[in-house]
């Protein structure tokens, strides 16, 4: 009896060292992709619907979640990619600032400004998504 005994403990342990090590080696592999990846998915998509927006009121909106999402992604990023950042942050700024236009008083500017800036936040969107594709694909 005491020998079956040894012998189920020593089996016992060997099965908890092969899940442990099966728990580690999984963990290990789970996911390769920085944390950042889903915070420029949610900008990207965030950018892609300023495409369809139809009303001044629906770009304000959709500026704002553009702004927060391409917020997140720079705050997810800290110093990785500054090229590509560098141009978000520019972007966001002019995109903000004549969206805040629209409801003002200054709405002609906005008129005139807007088109660009929508542009030049889509380019630095699709920019930063394209530099951190191949961590994030």
């Amino acid at each position: 009896m005491v020998g079956s005994r040894k012998s189920s403990s020593r089996i016992a342990r060997a099965v908890v060292i092969v899940l442990v090590v099966a728990g580690i080696l999984t963990g290990c592999g789970a996911s390769s992709k920085p944390a950042y990846c889903s915070a420029v998915t949610n900008f990207k998509n965030a950018v892609e619907q300023l495409k369809n927006v139809t009303s001044p009121s629906a770009v304000v909106a959709q500026a704002k979640k553009v702004a927060t999402t391409g917020q997140a992604a720079l705050s997810a990023l800290k110093t990785s990619f500054a090229t590509q950042t560098s141009a978000v942050r520019s972007s966001l700024s002019a995109l903000e600032t004549s969206a805040g236009h629209l409801l003002g008083s200054n709405i002609a500017a906005a008129v005139a400004t807007l088109p660009g800036e929508v542009r030049a936040t889509i380019t630095s969107a699709e920019n930063l998504a394209s530099a951190t594709e191949s961590k994030c694909g």
